[in-house]
């Protein structure tokens, strides 16, 4: 006679017991919600000398007077004197789009942008290209951010590496670095085709650890135009800054601290 199969003591369906710290989870929650970016945007208006609607096929761009996000970051596109037909850049001296400029010329520059008082950043993004240019990883501009307390850091433009035409024809249309994020407009709208021929490229800078607490100052725009070889344009900047937010995280650590306490004391 065959034994009978001793009893098992597992329960059927009895729920599996956890002991996951609540708080862990609370703190892994907290740590991926928790941050967000604040940004300012700078106002480049004063400072415009040239209009890109003007440019070979210029009437493809968005007009200025709007706001283009690019990856999240939003940027103030300028106008030319107040004119809504225009989209307004500032670029270093070169040609006959630019007031004043002699058709070729070349030399120093530099443009100063003040920045709204009391403005904290961990983050420069700039939409920067050139007109014409060659792929010669020369240096044809720099952005320059500079704190309250005189601290500066600096953001160089290399043709072909960061900068390259603001249009693809035939000049400098390539970028090595993989950070920069391009955007391409077809008549008045931002399009995510690549095979456009216009198009503003984002770069973007992490301010160093001098600038923690400080407030920024100023930016410029400066460097030495290479006249046909590259003339550096800049259609918008803007600061970011990653803070924690406060109510978030509190709100997140009571909900998750409270839910996973009632739920261990329902699998108990």
């Amino acid at each position: 006679m065959e034994s009978a199969a001793p009893k098992s003591n597992m329960k059927k369906n009895t729920p599996l017991r956890t002991n996951v710290s609540p708080l862990v989870v609370a703190v892994a929650l907290v740590s991926a919600f928790s941050v967000q970016a604040q940004f300012t945007e700078v106002d480049i208006s004063g400072q415009v000398n040239a209009d890109i609607q003007q440019y070979t096929d210029g009437f493809n761009y968005q007009l200025g007077g709007t706001t283009l996000n690019v990856a999240g970051v939003p940027f103030g596109l300028a106008e030319v004197a107040g004119n809504p037909e225009t989209t307004g850049v500032v670029q270093s001296p070169y040609t006959s789009f630019i007031a004043g400029a002699d058709n070729g010329s070349s030399g120093f520059f530099d443009y100063t942008f003040s920045v709204p008082a009391g403005t904290h950043a961990t983050t420069l993004y700039s939409l920067a290209n050139l007109a014409f240019g060659q792929w010669n990883a020369s240096l044809d501009g720099s952005i320059v951010v500079t704190g309250t307390d005189g601290e500066t850091a600096t953001l160089n433009l290399y043709d072909g590496v960061n900068i390259r035409d603001h249009n693809n024809g035939g000049y400098s249309d390539t970028l090595s670095d993989p950070t920069v994020v391009s955007t391409y407009f077809e008549n008045g709208a931002p399009t995510t085709d690549g095979y456009i021929q216009t198009r503003l490229d984002m770069q973007q800078m992490a301010l160093p650890s001098d600038f923690a607490g400080d407030t920024i100052a100023s930016i410029d725009f400066e460097g030495y135009a290479q006249g046909f070889g590259g003339s550096a344009l800049l259609a918008g900047l803007t600061l970011g800054n990653s803070v924690p937010d406060a109510a978030c995280t509190l709100v997140l650590l009571g909900a998750t601290v409270g839910g996973l306490v009632g739920l261990r004391r329902k699998l108990a």
